[in-house]
């Protein structure tokens, strides 16, 4: 098991690139960079997948993958062994008498974060928070949360959301060859934001591309944990920012540790993938990843 820094991630896509001499790519079309978990029956990393048991297809079209590499990030002072978590909390659709208990989870799901890692604590209606940010600041954050901070509203709250993802999600976009993790701690009906309906707004459909692209161009994936522990009533969608973007929802327990296990151990082990597409004007492409290998699940972003 190797640990791959940055550099030597793009040497590796240079010289398999050159090594495979592809034909040349339209101009307008770039190089898709997938990052993806295989986890096992346990739910553990799948850390020893060869590239021919994956198959990925894009718009419902096989692609030939150009590169693949095998990440493990461990949290370590070393460089490049970072793992890269920004916690958003949700203080709109947690009323104000979660605060405490919020305040309370959230250390217990960041537990895992190790010297090298790189974390930030982002709440979800506040303007001025960034995704970066020392260990003090993201306590600070954390002791200054407070639930109901906004009201929540059918209407307003989704694009609030998405235009926090795509924030997020920007300002981890210059971090290259890396898998990014947003954890929401909040309400899964808030943070899990679903594909609009037809009739939707265009202004909300804009917020969805948008934040559906940025994520996908900064290798986000958006993870869920629900505070309400065995209390909550729900769970994700097929169709929402969760499972389109290639993470997790961990509701009905009320003991938060083990989510924040999973979710950092995800963080450090994956794989990045790396294929041309075929040309097109859609603002979004369907991605559908399968493996070959039986009792390998995998999570992968749906959509880019």
């Amino acid at each position: 098991m190797r640990t791959f820094t940055a550099v030597a991630f793009a040497a590796l896509l240079t010289a398999d690139l050159a090594a495979r001499r592809p034909q040349p790519s339209p101009p307008s079309v770039d190089l898709v960079e997938l990052d993806l978990v295989a986890l096992d029956r346990n739910g553990l990393p799948v850390t020893d997948l060869n590239q021919d048991e994956i198959t990925i297809k894009e718009d419902g079209r096989k692609v030939e993958l150009q590169a693949f590499a095998k990440v493990t990030a461990l949290g370590s002072t070393r460089s490049g062994d970072a793992r890269i978590l920004v916690l958003l909390m949700d203080d709109i659709g947690v009323a104000v008498d979660g605060t405490s208990p919020m305040q309370q989870i959230a250390p217990v799901v960041l537990a895992p974060f190790a010297q090298g890692d790189e974390l930030s604590v982002v709440r979800l209606s506040s303007r001025s928070d960034e995704a970066f940010g020392d260990l003090m600041t993201a306590r600070d954050r954390i002791g200054g949360y407070r639930g109901g901070a906004v009201p929540f509203s059918r209407r307003d709250t989704p694009e609030t959301v998405l235009k926090a993802i795509t924030k997020i999600s920007r300002q981890l976009d210059a971090i290259d060859h890396k898998r990014k993790v947003i954890l929401c701690l909040g309400l899964p009906s808030v943070c899990d934001v679903t594909e609009p309906a037809a009739s939707a707004p265009k202004v909300m459909w804009e917020a969805w591309t948008t934040a559906l692209g940025a994520a996908a161009h900064a290798n986000v994936s958006l993870y869920v944990v629900d505070p309400t522990g065995s209390h909550g009533g729900s769970s994700v969608t097929s169709n929402g920012l969760v499972q389109l973007t290639g993470g997790r929802v961990f509701a009905h327990e009320n003991n938060f540790a083990p989510a924040g296990e999973a979710i950092w151990r995800e963080a450090g082990h994956y794989y990045l993938i790396n294929y041309w597409p075929a040309a097109s004007k859609r603002d979004l492409h369907t991605i559908d990843v399968s493996v070959s290998r039986k009792g390998v699940q995998v999570h992968a972003r749906q959509r880019r």
